[in-house]
């Protein structure tokens, strides 16, 4: 904790220790990205592929220009909240808590549910992407394969935590990127129409279920993230990233990050426009997100599709997961649990990922949308909501951060610039509004239709 920091603010002490490193020597050094790759593929997933490719196959390349302002949004984010973390010596959410235990709640209550949404189309494509690889002799074959990676994935957080994650990272992102580059490159796009889209900033008009206001919530949700950029800094302390001399390495994961990303979203929603816009096909299944990749290199682009979904959903399915859970782990002993008997070691001396409450939480998060695989819910549309649902929080996590990362007390000389400052208003703004636009053109139509 750094000096004239509040310590009493907090329900429980945020003692930094040897603990807080990761055990053992896989931890200890080699390349310094972990926690950048851990996060992308965490933050990279099927919502991130649905949310893009629909605004690709409805609008073209006119949308391109979003995803360059998203990812400025979400370097800042990420950056002040990693930033905070190695400079207090507190966990992300044991900061959050000083803005209230209604925060706390509000967070607590959201990921555990968002977390339920987001695992039960994970669960279906699993199986989808799995299907088209390697389809098995029986009607079941998606389920089957929903339950087999369902199974090899728990055990790797269960029982590898952070760890395992990282090591599976990086084969992860070269097969993910690897399938997305050479689809793109076979597809031929219109180079000029694709720079023009990413340049030119317009506001292109839809109908009914993929509205404008809609895709671009999706794609804020998706490429700006919301509770999930949260997720970063639980990576940053695991990883055993502990004080300001680490903050070279922490911007350096966090443009890793923001750079994979948006370079894999422009890649789909160019393959989309290339692909489905022209052939007039709307996304409604995982198969038609298969159609983009085998129209362009027949059975090798349904198979590359297929391995990039595959190693997408399983990657942020592993994150994802890890990340929650140790965010919850966190609330839980950092927050909701200020009483300790006499002896018991401080919950801030321990990291999240070997608290009891770390493996409760993904017990949560994996068991119970195991459901889904007996129902025909379609993943696409699950992906597509989960994804502007993000939105709904994300003034309250920008804005808390922003009050966090400007305390001279917490901060000393560490506290935002005023461009900074400028970046986080401007994304709660939007965030609002988009939410705004979005009830008025869905809610506000049915409720009176009623």
């Amino acid at each position: 904790m750094i000096a004239g920091s509040r310590e009493d603010a907090l329900p429980t002490d945020t003692v930094v220790t040897a603990r807080d490193k990761p055990r053992g020597g896989a931890f200890s050094g080699g390349l310094a990205f972990g926690p950048g790759l851990v996060f992308f593929l965490a933050a990279v997933g099927a919502q991130d592929l649905v949310s893009n490719a629909a605004a690709g196959a409805n609008y073209g390349y006119s949308l391109l220009w979003s995803l360059v302002l998203l990812a400025v949004a979400r370097y800042v984010i990420l950056e002040a909240s990693g930033r905070y973390v190695l400079v207090t010596g507190e966990t992300i959410l044991a900061g959050y808590a000083r803005a209230g235990r209604w925060v706390t709640w509000l967070l607590f209550v959201f990921i555990i549910l968002k977390r339920h949404l987001a695992n039960l189309y994970h669960l279906l494509f699993l199986g989808v992407a799995a299907h088209l690889l390697a389809p098995l002799p029986t009607p079941h074959s998606q389920t089957v394969w929903s339950l087999v990676f369902w199974i090899i994935g728990f055990a790797l957080m269960y029982w590898g935590r952070y760890g395992a994650i990282e090591k599976c990272a990086k084969p992860m992102a070269l097969v993910l990127g690897g399938a997305l580059l050479v689809v793109a490159a076979v597809a031929r796009p219109d180079v000029g129409e694709a720079a023009r889209g990413l340049v030119i900033p317009s506001l292109p008009q839809g109908q009914g279920f993929y509205s404008f206001f809609l895709i671009l919530m999706a794609l804020t949700g998706a490429g700006a993230g919301s509770v999930n950029n949260l997720k970063y800094a639980a990576f940053v302390r695991e990883k055993g990233w502990l004080g300001p001399a680490d903050l070279g390495k922490h911007r350096r994961n966090v443009v890793l990050s923001v750079v994979a990303i948006l370079v894999m979203a422009a890649l789909v929603q160019v393959v989309a426009a290339t692909t489905l816009q022209p052939a007039g096909i709307v996304l409604r299944s995982a198969e038609d997100l298969a159609l983009m990749f085998s129209q362009t290199l027949g059975q090798a682009g349904k198979t590359a599709f297929a391995l990039g979904l595959w190693a997408a959903v399983f990657t942020t399915y592993l994150g994802a997961n890890t990340g929650y859970s140790l965010m919850i782990s966190d609330i839980y002993h950092n927050v909701l649990r200020p009483r300790r008997s006499a002896g018991e070691e401080p919950a801030g001396a321990v990291s999240p990922g070997h608290q009891p409450a770390y493996r409760w939480s993904l017990i949560w998060f994996c068991v119970s949308p195991l459901y889904v695989l007996l129902t025909n819910w379609k993943p696409v549309w699950l992906a597509l909501i989960s994804a502007a649902a993000q939105v709904l929080l994300l003034p309250v996590v920008v804005l808390v951060l922003m009050r966090l990362t400007n305390d001279t007390k917490l901060m000393g000389s560490y506290t935002n610039g005023w461009l900074v400052n400028l970046v986080m208003a401007v994304v709660a703004l939007a965030s609002i509004y988009l939410t705004y636009q979005n009830v008025m053109e869905m809610v506000i139509p049915l409720l009176g239709a009623s």
